[in-house]
C-alpha cells in the first residue's frame, strides 16, 4: 500500500516491529474541499470512589462568579471548560463497594453477585463512531480494581451484558498502538535499552519529511516527541519494577507508579485520536496506587471514611486535589493534539469523569464532569445542580445523541437533558 491514499487519509510507517499511525496531515489531502469533517470522539473515564462534602460547590453558577472549591482548584485554568453535573442517580445502583459496576450501563441489581448487567454507553457510541477506524474502541482498566467493583474487568459490557477485559497497564496499551509484532519481552527491552519505536522507521521518517509543508513537518516533530516521552516514561516505570518496595500494610500492584501510569495512559489516548486508530475510550482508573504514589499510606477504602479522624479527611482532600489535576493534565494533552482541520482533538471530543457515588459511602447525588467541544451548546464552565435523583442514564443518553447516534433511549433513560444545553 502507499503511504498516502485519498481513499483512506490515513498514513502509515512501516518496519519489521511496527506499524506506526500517523496523525492526518495537511499536504497530503486531496484538495482543500475534501478534507474529512471533524469526527465525535468520547472518553468515559470512570474514579471508583467519591470526593468529600466540601468538594462539591455549595450552588449552581458559573465558576468564574461562584469560584472553584479546594478540590477542584487545579482544574482552575480549564474552568471554562468543565460542566460538573449534581443530583444524578444511577437507577438500581445500591452498592457502594462497586463504584463502577453500572456507571456506564444503569443495570439495576440487588447483589453485584447476581447481576444481569446490559450493554455499556461506551459500546453502543463505538459501534457507531468507530466503524472505519483500526480499532473498534480502546478499553482500558486496571489491576487496582479499588472501589470499582470485584466483578469490574473494566468499565465496558458487551450487548450480552459481558465485562469486557481491558489493558490494564501502559506498557500493554503502547504495546497495542506501537507494536505490531514485537513480544512483550522485545518490547520491554527495547524501551529499558533506550531505543524508541522511531528508531527503526528513520529512514521512512526522512523521506516523508522531505514531502510535506513546514507545519506538517512540525507536527510531525511534536508526535514523535511524544512518542518518545511516552518511551521515556514507560522507562522509568519498568526500572521501578525491579527495585524493591517497602513493606506496607496493604497490598498494591507491585510494577505500577499510580500517577505516572494514569499520565502515560492519558498521553496515549490522545495519541490515538490524533492518529484516528480509535475514537472511543473508556478507563476504568486507579485509587490505592495513585495514593501510593503520592506518599499516602492510609489504604483508599479506610480514606473514604474520611470522618473518622483528622488525618484521613486531610489526605482525602489531598487525593481530591490530584485526582482533578490528572483530569486537568488529560484536558491539556487533548488541548495540545491537532486534526486535520487544524482544530485541537478536544474541539471535537465528548469527555465524562464520574463515579457512582458522591462522599463517603453515599450513591445518591453524585457527580459527573463533562468537558470537549464535540457536546454542541454545552453550558460549559458552570455547577449545574439538576433536579433531585435525576438518571445518569438521561446523561449518557444527551451525550450518545450529541455524538450523532440516532437513538432515542438507553438504558432507564426517561428522556434527554435539556438543562446543560444552552
Amino acid at each position: 500500500m502507499s503511504l498516502f491514499t485519498a481513499s483512506s487519509r490515513r498514513s502509515f510507517l512501516r518496519s519489521a516491529t511496527a506499524c506506526l499511525a500517523l496523525p492526518c496531515l495537511d499536504t497530503f489531502a486531496t484538495a482543500a474541499g475534501d478534507l474529512p469533517g471533524p469526527k465525535k470522539r468520547m472518553i468515559f473515564l470512570g474514579q471508583g470512589y467519591g470526593f468529600l462534602p466540601d468538594f462539591y460547590p455549595e450552588t449552581d453558577g458559573r465558576f468564574s462568579e461562584i469560584g472553584l472549591t479546594e478540590g477542584m482548584s487545579p482544574l482552575k485554568k480549564h474552568q471554562d471548560d468543565i460542566t460538573l453535573l449534581g443530583n444524578l442517580l444511577n437507577v438500581g445502583t445500591t452498592n457502594p463497594h462497586s463504584g463502577s459496576l453500572t456507571l456506564l450501563t444503569g443495570a439495576a441489581y440487588t447483589s453485584p453477585n447476581s447481576i444481569k448487567n446490559t450493554v455499556s454507553c461506551d459500546q453502543v457510541a463505538a459501534e457507531h463512531l468507530c466503524r472505519d477506524t483500526r480499532y473498534s474502541h480502546l478499553t482500558l482498566s486496571t489491576e487496582d480494581k479499588k472501589g470499582h467493583g470485584d466483578r469490574c474487568l473494566s468499565l465496558a459490557w458487551d450487548k450480552k451484558g459481558s465485562p469486557i477485559s481491558g489493558l490494564t497497564t501502559s506498557l500493554e496499551l503502547y504495546d497495542k498502538l506501537f507494536s505490531a509484532t514485537e513480544s512483550k519481552e522485545a518490547v520491554m527491552r527495547r524501551i529499558q535499552t533506550r531505543r524508541s519505536v522511531l528508531d527503526a522507521m528513520k529512514v521512512n521518517a526522512k523521506s516523508i519529511s522531505h514531502q510535506i509543508a513546514k507545519t506538517d513537518k512540525e507536527k510531525l516533530d511534536e508526535y514523535y516527541q511524544t512518542i518518545r516521552q511516552v518511551e521515556l516514561g514507560l522507562k522509568k516505570q519498568l526500572d521501578w519494577a525491579t527495585t524493591p518496595k517497602p513493606t506496607a500494610p496493604y497490598g498494591h500492584p507491585d510494577t505500577i507508579d499510580g500517577e505516572s501510569e494514569v499520565k502515560l495512559m492519558f498521553d496515549m489516548i490522545a495519541l490515538a485520536f490524533q492518529t484516528d486508530q480509535t475514537r472511543v475510550s473508556s478507563y476504568m482508573m486507579p485509587s490505592q496506587s495513585v495514593l501510593s504514589s503520592m506518599g499516602i499510606t492510609i489504604p483508599v477504602h479506610a480514606l473514604s471514611h474520611y470522618n473518622i479522624s483528622e488525618e484521613r479527611a486531610v489526605n482525602a482532600g489531598y487525593r481530591d486535589k490530584k485526582c482533578t489535576e490528572l483530569f486537568g493534565y488529560l484536558l491539556d494533552r487533548l488541548k495540545e493534539k491537532q486534526d486535520v482541520s487544524g482544530q485541537s482533538i478536544y474541539d471535537s471530543c465528548i469527555v465524562s469523569y464520574g463515579t457512582n457515588i458522591r462522599s463517603s459511602h453515599g450513591i445518591k447525588g453524585f457527580p459527573l464532569f463533562l468537558s470537549g467541544g464535540g457536546i454542541k451548546n454545552l453550558r460549559l464552565g458552570e455547577s449545574i445542580i439538576l433536579p433531585k435523583d435525576t438518571p445518569l442514564a438521561n446523561v449518557w443518553l444527551t451525550l450518545l445523541q450529541q455524538a450523532g447516534l440516532p437513538i432515542d433511549r438507553f438504558s432507564h433513560s426517561t428522556g434527554t437533558l435539556s438543562e446543560i444545553l444552552a
